[in-house]
């Protein structure tokens, strides 16, 4: 199964239970079938590991009945964000040689973890974070261990613009 989030350019009229909506994102699960070709990053090491890629969808049907819309998804795209950030912070204190580094990675690590897991929402946990990713990231990139990540300028374009 794939699981596949679309924030739309512009609103939708959908008939869902019973009524019409207007959806502005929709989350769909799609099911292996001819017409869904799905596609990883082969290049970029770190993102495949994350199992992402492009997915094209050639006359696939979708069953209005498998769409999540509103409130079933409210907040999906500050999980996903939580997730990426989490991903990102162990892979990078697995590949950082000082260990002064090391440690304060770590310790972002941690407390993401502890704030995902207190009362405050997904939406305030990532947004109180971001900056410390960001940070991480270009201090990352400033170290000589950048180089043994194949691509690593495109993955860090890609992790800067999910942290926007």
């Amino acid at each position: 199964m794939i699981l596949l989030y679309v924030k739309l350019g512009k609103s939708i009229e959908f008939p869902l239970n019973n009524k019409t909506n207007f959806l502005n994102s929709v989350l769909v699960p799609l099911y292996r079938e001819k017409s869904t070709i799905r596609e990883t990053f082969e290049q970029v090491r770190f993102l495949k590991n994350l199992n992402q890629g492009s997915l094209t969808l050639k006359d696939t049907k979708i069953m209005s009945t498998n769409i999540f819309s509103g409130k079933n998804i409210h907040g999906f795209g500050y999980v996903e964000q939580f997730f990426v950030m989490l991903s990102l912070g162990i892979f990078l204190v697995t590949k950082i040689k000082n260990i002064k580094l090391k440690k304060n990675f770590l310790n972002l690590v941690k407390t993401l973890i502890v704030d995902f897991n207190t009362r405050n929402s997904p939406k305030l946990t990532v947004r109180f974070h971001k900056r410390n990713f960001k940070k991480i990231i270009h201090i990352f990139d400033s170290l000589p261990e950048r180089k043994v990540i194949i691509d690593w300028e495109f993955d860090k374009l890609i992790f800067l613009n999910l942290l926007k």
